[in-house]
C-alpha cells in the first residue's frame, strides 16, 4: 500500500493525500475526512506524519538555534559558548525522558521555512528555540498553528496573547545586571561602562535596563557615551572595548556576556592598561572558561542546566498529555566574585 493506492481509494490526487497527511490547511474538510478514513482503514504508515495519524507517538523534539550573524562563518555552534552547553543539557534531559533531539541551526530568514516544514510534516512533536530575537514573527506563526513550542529568552508581552500558548524560560537578566552594576558601585566605582549584546534579544534589553536602574537608584547619571553596542561575540567585545577606550576611560565595565569579556580583556591589555588595577570588568553567564581567564572573571552565573531542564520537561509534559500546557519560568542568577574587579576609594 502506497500513497498512489490511498489516492485511488479516496478518489483524490496523490498530492492531496500528501497535503492531508502533512496537515496543510488548504484541503476541504470533507476531502480530508475521506482520506483519513482510508489511511486508518489500511493502516497506511509511510513516515513520521502517518505514524502520528495512526496514533503512534513521535518521540523527537526539535532544537532550533537562531544565529544570523556572519561573525562565525558557519561555525555558530562549535564556536559558541552559549549554544554548546545548552545543546548538551537539552539532549541529556530529553534522553532521560526517552526522547531524541533533532538539532538544527537557523542562519538566515529562509531557514525558517525549513523549520516550519519540520513541524508541519510532523517529523517532531515539539520544538525548543534558542537565540531568538524578541517577538520573532516566524515562531509566532508556528505557535498560532497549534504546535508545541518552548522558547529560551522571550518576553511574555501582556498585549501578545500568542505567548500564553507556549513555554517560556528566561534567566533573571534584569536582576542579574542590577547585581553586577550594584556590586561595582558598592566597591567604589561611579564611572561604569556597559557593552550590550544583540539589541533585539530580550536578555540584552533586560541587562541594559538592569544596569541603568542600578545607576539611577544610586543617583549616578546615565552617560550614553559609556554604553557601547556589542553582539554577544568575542570579536564584538574586543571592538566595542576599543571604541569605548578611544573616547572614555571608565573605572569599570559591565559586559552583557562572558564571551565579550574575553575580547574586552585583550583590548584593555593592548591599550597598555591592567585588569583590575586600571579597569575592573564583570561579565554575565559564567561560561566554563571564565574562571581560567587572567585574571579570573567576576561574573553573573546563569544556570543553563536548570533552564534546559525546565524547557524540556515542560514541553514533554505537554506532548505526553496532549495538552496545551504553557508556562513562564524565570531562573535565578548568582554573582560569582573572582579577581577581575577591585575596590577603589570613593
Amino acid at each position: 500500500m502506497n500513497s498512489n493506492d490511498i489516492a485511488k481509494l479516496a478518489g483524490v490526487s496523490r498530492s492531496t493525500v500528501s497535503r492531508v497527511i502533512n496537515n496543510y490547511s488548504n484541503v476541504p474538510e470533507e476531502t480530508r475526512k475521506r482520506v483519513l478514513e482510508v489511511v486508518k482503514k489500511y493502516n497506511y504508515v509511510p513516515h513520521a506524519s502517518a505514524r502520528m495519524l495512526a496514533g503512534i507517538k513521535n518521540k523527537t523534539i526539535g532544537l532550533f538555534m537562531i544565529d544570523m550573524r556572519e561573525d562565525y562563518k558557519g561555525k555558530q555552534v562549535s564556536m559558541s559558548s552559549y549554544f554548546t552547553p545548552f545543546t548538551s543539557a537539552i539532549i541529556d534531559n530529553a534522553n532521560k525522558k526517552g526522547y531524541n533531539i533533532l538539532v538544527s541551526m537557523v542562519s538566515n530568514e529562509n531557514d525558517f521555512k525549513r523549520v516550519k516544514e519540520t513541524f508541519y510534516n510532523k517529523s517532531i512533536s515539539g520544538g525548543i528555540f534558542i537565540g531568538v530575537k524578541d517577538n520573532e514573527f516566524a515562531i509566532k506563526e508556528i505557535i498560532k498553528e497549534g504546535y508545541k513550542v518552548a522558547i529560551i529568552d522571550q518576553a511574555e508581552k501582556s498585549d501578545e496573547g500568542i505567548y500564553s500558548k507556549s513555554i517560556i524560560v528566561n534567566a533573571d537578566n534584569f536582576n542579574g545586571a542590577y547585581k553586577a552594576t550594584q556590586y561595582l558601585i558598592d566597591i567604589g566605582h561611579m564611572n561604569i561602562a556597559h557593552i550590550t549584546g544583540e539589541e533585539n534579544q530580550l536578555s540584552s534589553i533586560e541587562r541594559l535596563s538592569g544596569y541603568k536602574k542600578a545607576l539611577s537608584d544610586n543617583k549616578i547619571s546615565i552617560n550614553e557615551k559609556l554604553i557601547i553596542k556589542g553582539k554577544f561575540t568575542v570579536d564584538s567585545g574586543y571592538n566595542a572595548t576599543k571604541k569605548l577606550l578611544s573616547k572614555e576611560k571608565p573605572t569599570a565595565i559591565f559586559l552583557s556576556n562572558d564571551s565579550m569579556s574575553i575580547g574586552a580583556i585583550q583590548a584593555i591589555q593592548e591599550s597598555g592598561l591592567k585588569i583590575p588595577e586600571d579597569i575592573s570588568i564583570i561579565g554575565f553567564d559564567d561560561i566554563e572558561i571564565a574562571k581560567y581567564l587572567k585574571p579570573p572573571l567576576t561574573t553573573i552565573r546563569l544556570d543553563i542546566p536548570e533552564m534546559a531542564a525546565l524547557a524540556v520537561n515542560a514541553l514533554i509534559l505537554s506532548i505526553d498529555n496532549n495538552s496545551n500546557f504553557s508556562a513562564n519560568y524565570i531562573v535565578a542568577v548568582k554573582l560569582i566574585e573572582r579577581e577581575s574587579c577591585r575596590a577603589i576609594k570613593k
